[in-house]
C-alpha cells in the first residue's frame, strides 16, 4: 500500500495492505490476493441532491444520525471544514450550502463537514463563516497523482495438484493448524471459557468487509454497518458502480476482509476461526481501494461507531496523507500543510474522545516501518497525496501518526512465531509513552514463509488473477500462497460459479497484530458478562500479556535496534504478547 497499511511482503507473498512507510494500511502482505466482493448485503446508495441536502445517503440511511453522508459531485477538490463549537455544524453547513458548494457529510458530534468543489476560493469563502475555525483541502491546486498502475500480468491456468499444500492436523476448521498466531495468543485456552457473544460487536474500520465470503456471513452486521467513502478515479482506478459508491459488503482491496477473518471467522468446518468466532463484525469502510484513509471518512467512522456504541473497533492504518501529523506543522511545511495537520489532529483527537465516552476499547497497528516512534528522524513520505512529499524532521513530542498516538488507542506491535519481534515492526525506544502497549503475531513462521492466513474476498483475488472466473486457484494464485477450502461435495479442482468455497491469503505486518487484539478484546467483554468500560479492557489485556524481555545481546534485535525497558514493559513489546486464556480468567 502507499502508506496506510502496516503490511509487508515476503517470498511470493504480494503486499495486500500497504506498508506504513507509504501508505495508511497498517498490515499486511497478500500472496496474491486482491480482492472486491462479489455480492452486496446492504441497500445500495440512493441519489442525493448535488447541493447536499438532506436526502437517504449512500447506504439508504435516512437522516437522524449524526454523521449524514451526501452523493458527491464527480469533480473537484475535497475540502474538511473544522466547526469550532460542534453544536454550530448545522448552521455552518447551512451558510456552506447557501454559497453553492456541495456537502459530501455533516458530523455535527465532532463539529465537521466535508464538501468537494471545483472553486479556488473555498476556504476564503468557508473560514468566512461564524463557527468555522478552518477549512483545508485534500490537496494543492493543480496537482495531480500518477495514474494507478495496471494489474499484472498473470497466469490464469487453474492449478494442477498444488491447490494447496496438505492440511495441517487440526481438531477445529480445516485450516487451523495454519494459525501459529492462535497456538501463540492461545485462544484454544480462552475457547474454554467463551468463543465471543453475539450482542458483543466489533467495528472494522478498513477498506470493507466482503460480506459474502463463508467464514464471514454469519458474523457481519449489516445494519450497523456503513460506507463513508466513494471510489476516487485518480487513485483507486475506474468506477465499477453508479456515483463510484462500492456497495456496502464489498472489499476491492482485501485488506479489511483479512483483518475481519482475524477476528471473527466463523467456527464453521469451513477454512479458518477467528480469535472470537461467535461475535459480529461490523464493517466501517473509510479506506480507498488504493489503501488510502483520508481525514473526513476516518473521523466519519470513528464517530460512527461511538454512536453504534460498538464494544471494540480495530484500526489497522494511519490518516492520511501524513505518516506524522505535527502541530503547527514540521519543518519545511508550507501554511496549508501545517493547518491541514492541525486539524486532523483536531478531529481525530475529538472523535477518540467521543469513541472512548461512549465505550469504545479501540485498538490500532503501531506501523510496519521499523521505527522507533519516540524518534522517527526524518519522515520523507509525506505527504503521500494532495502533494509532492518532502523530507519533514519529526518531533515526536509535536507529531502524531493518528489514530496510533491519539488518546485512548492500544497500539499494537507485531511478532514473529516464537516472539520475535517483526523486522519490519515498529518500536519505541519509551516504554512509558505507550506507543507500544501489547504485541500480537502478525509477522512470520519460524522458517521464514508467509505470515498470518485470513479471509479473502472472490473478486478481489479474481482481478488479480489469483482465482479463475469459475472460483479455482489459478497457478499464480497457488505459487503466492492463495489457499481455497470447501464444503463436503466440492474437490479442490471443481468449479464453484456459487461461491461456496473459502478463499484465504497469508498477509503479515502490524495490521495483521491488531486484529489479533481485537478479538481478545471481544473476548474479554464477552466473559465479563455485562458492558466493561474501556480502561477495564486495556486494564485486562495489559495485566494478563504474557511477559516478553528484550532480546539478549544487549537488548539488540537482529537488526541492530535497540530494546529498552524492563521484562514488565519495554518498547518492542510494551506489557508483553497478549494471552487470550489468561486474559478471560
Amino acid at each position: 500500500m502507499r502508506g496506510r497499511r502496516t503490511g509487508a511482503t515476503r517470498g511470493g507473498v504480494a503486499a495486500l495492505a500497504i506498508a506504513l512507510g507509504g501508505c495508511s494500511i497498517t498490515g499486511g502482505d497478500s500472496p496474491s490476493s486482491s480482492t472486491s466482493a462479489s455480492s452486496t448485503s446492504a441497500p445500495t446508495s440512493e441519489t442525493g441532491s448535488p447541493s447536499g441536502s438532506p436526502s437517504p445517503d449512500r447506504n439508504g440511511t435516512t437522516p437522524g444520525a449524526s454523521v449524514e453522508t451526501f452523493d458527491a459531485p464527480t469533480e473537484g477538490r475535497d475540502w474538511v471544514v473544522l466547526v469550532e463549537d460542534p453544536k454550530d455544524t448545522p448552521s455552518v453547513a447551512g451558510e456552506l450550502k447557501q454559497q453553492g458548494l456541495s456537502l459530501t457529510s455533516t458530523n455535527p458530534a465532532v463539529g465537521m463537514v466535508t464538501l468537494r468543489s471545483t472553486e479556488d476560493d473555498v476556504a476564503q469563502t468557508a473560514e468566512g463563516i461564524d463557527g468555522v475555525e478552518h477549512a483545508v483541502t485534500d490537496r494543492r491546486l493543480g496537482w495531480s497523482p500518477e495514474p494507478p498502475p495496471s494489474p499484472p500480468a498473470t497466469t490464469s491456468e487453474p492449478a494442477r495438484n498444488q491447490l494447496r499444500p496438505p492440511d495441517p492436523p487440526t481438531d477445529g476448521d480445516p485450516l487451523d493448524g495454519w494459525l501459529w498466531g492462535m497456538e501463540e495468543i492461545d485462544t484454544a485456552g480462552a475457547h474454554e471459557v467463551t468463543t465471543g457473544e453475539r450482542d458483543v460487536r466489533v467495528g472494522v474500520i478498513d477498506t470493507g468487509v466482503d460480506s459474502s465470503h463463508p467464514d464471514l456471513a454469519k458474523a457481519y452486521d449489516t445494519k450497523a454497518s456503513r460506507s463513508f467513502v466513494t471510489d476516487m478515479p485518480d487513485v483507486d482506478g475506474e468506477c465499477e458502480h453508479s456515483g463510484c459508491v462500492d456497495p456496502l459488503g464489498t472489499d476491492d482491496a482485501g485488506h479489511g476482509t483479512h483483518v475481519a477473518g482475524t477476528i471473527a471467522a466463523e467456527a464453521n468446518g469451513i477454512g479458518v476461526r477467528g480469535v472470537a468466532p461467535d461475535v459480529r463484525i461490523v464493517d466501517l469502510r473509510a479506506g480507498q481501494d488504493a489503501g488510502l484513509f483520508l481525514l473526513g471518512p476516518t473521523v466519519n467512522a470513528i464517530t460512527h461507531g461511538a454512536e453504534q456504541e460498538l464494544d471494540v473497533i480495530n484500526m489497522s492504518f494511519f490518516v492520511d496523507p501524513w505518516m506524522y501529523a505535527c502541530r503547527g506543522g514540521a519543518p519545511g511545511d508550507t501554511p496549508e500543510e501545517a493547518a491541514a495537520q492541525d486539524v486532523s489532529i483536531e478531529l481525530v483527537h475529538r472523535a477518540l474522545e467521543l469513541a472512548h465516552d461512549q465505550g469504545v476499547t479501540m485498538v490500532s497497528a503501531a506501523g510496519n516501518n521499523a521505527l522507533d516512534l519516540a524518534d522517527p528522524g526524518t519522515d520523507d513520505s509525506s505527504p503521500n497525496y494532495g502533494d509532492d512529499p518532502h523530507a519533514r524532521t519529526i518531533d515526536a513530542t509535536q507529531c502524531e501518526t493518528l489514530p496510533t498516538d491519539g488518546p485512548h488507542v492500544i497500539g499494537v506491535s507485531s511478532v514473529d512465531e516464537g516472539g520475535a519481534l517483526s523486522s519490519f515492526s515498529n518500536f519505541t525506544s519509551d516504554p512509558s509513552s505507550d506507543d507500544v502497549a501489547v504485541a500480537a503475531p502478525g509477522g512470520s513462521q519460524r522458517d521464514g514463509r508467509f505470515g498470518i492466513l485470513s479471509a479473502a474476498p472472490r473478486t478481489y483475488l479474481q482481478d488479480r488473477g489469483d482465482v479463475d472466473d469459475e472460483g479455482r486457484v489459478t497457478q499464480d494464485g497457488a505459487s503466492g500462497g492463495t489457499v481455497r477450502d470447501c464444503p463436503d461435495g466440492i474437490d479442490d479442482g471443481d468449479p464453484d460459479p456459487e461461491a461456496k468455497c473459502g478463499l484465504y491469503a497469508w498477509l503479515q505486518g502490524t495490521s495483521m497484530a491488531s486484529p489479533h487484539v481485537a478479538g481478545v478484546a471481544a473476548l474479554i467483554i464477552s466473559a465479563h458478562g455485562e458492558r466493561m468500560t474501556p480502561d477495564e479492557v486495556v486494564t485486562t489485556l495489559r495485566s494478563s500479556a504474557t511477559d516478553q524481555a528484550c532480546p539478549s545481546s544487549s537488548g539488540s534485535s537482529g537488526d541492530g535496534v535497540t530494546c529498552t525497558g524492563t521484562t514488565d514493559r519495554n518498547g518492542f513489546f510494551g506489557d508483553g504478547i497478549v494471552d487470550a486464556a489468561a486474559a478471560v480468567r
